[in-house]
C-alpha cells in the first residue's frame, strides 16, 4: 500500500513553513520504507495533484488561517472540508478539489484517501525560517498523529 506524506508551505514565511518542518521531523523519525514516501512541496493545486499521482493514500500537512482560529490548533480534515481561500482561488492554479477532479477526469491514479493535518498559523507574513511558539509546539503533536495514521495504513483489514 503506497502512501505519500507531503509537507507544504513556504520555508521562509514563518508559520507558513510548518508543513515542511513536520515533513522534515517525520523523515528523521519515521523509518524509510518503500511503501511510504515523505516529500516537501512549496506549491499546491496542479503541482500537488502531480505529486499525489500513483499513491493509494496521502497525508498532507500545511498551515491554515481561519477566522477566529487560535495559533497552534491542529485540525484533521478531508479535502471536501476546505473552503475557498485566497490561495485556492488563484487564476494561476487550481484548488485542491479542482485539481483532484481534473486528475480523475484525465484518468490519473490518485489516492483513494487523502487526509490533511492543518495547523492554525499565527504569522504567515513575516520573512523568517522560525515558527511562532504556539505553532512550534504543535509540530510534535502532528508528527505523532501522522505516525499513528501511517501505522494504521500498514495494518491488515479486520
Amino acid at each position: 500500500m503506497r502512501t505519500v506524506v507531503i509537507g507544504m508551505g513556504n520555508p521562509v514565511l514563518s508559520d507558513d513553513s510548518v508543513g515542511i518542518k513536520v515533513a522534515r521531523a517525520l523523515a528523521r523519525q519515521y523509518p524509510a520504507e518503500r511503501d511510504t514516501v515523505i516529500r516537501e512541496l512549496c506549491a499546491g493545486g496542479l503541482r500537488l495533484m502531480e505529486a499525489l499521482e500513483g499513491f493509494e493514500h496521502a497525508i498532507l500537512v500545511d498551515a491554515i488561517v481561519s477566522e477566529g482560529g487560535q495559533p497552534g490548533t491542529v485540525y484533521c480534515l478531508a479535502p471536501s472540508d476546505l473552503r475557498k481561500t485566497r490561495n485556492t482561488c488563484s487564476t494561476h492554479d487550481a484548488s485542491l478539489m479542482g485539481a483532484l477532479e481534473l486528475g480523475k477526469s484525465l484518468g490519473l491514479s490518485l489516492p483513494r484517501e487523502i487526509r490533511i493535518w492543518a495547523i492554525e498559523a499565527g504569522d504567515v507574513a513575516t520573512f523568517s525560517e522560525e515558527l511562532t511558539e504556539p505553532v512550534r509546539a504543535a509540530v510534535p503533536r502532528v508528527v505523532e498523529a501522522v505516525v499513528r495514521r501511517l501505522e494504521d495504513f500498514g495494518r491488515p483489514a479486520a
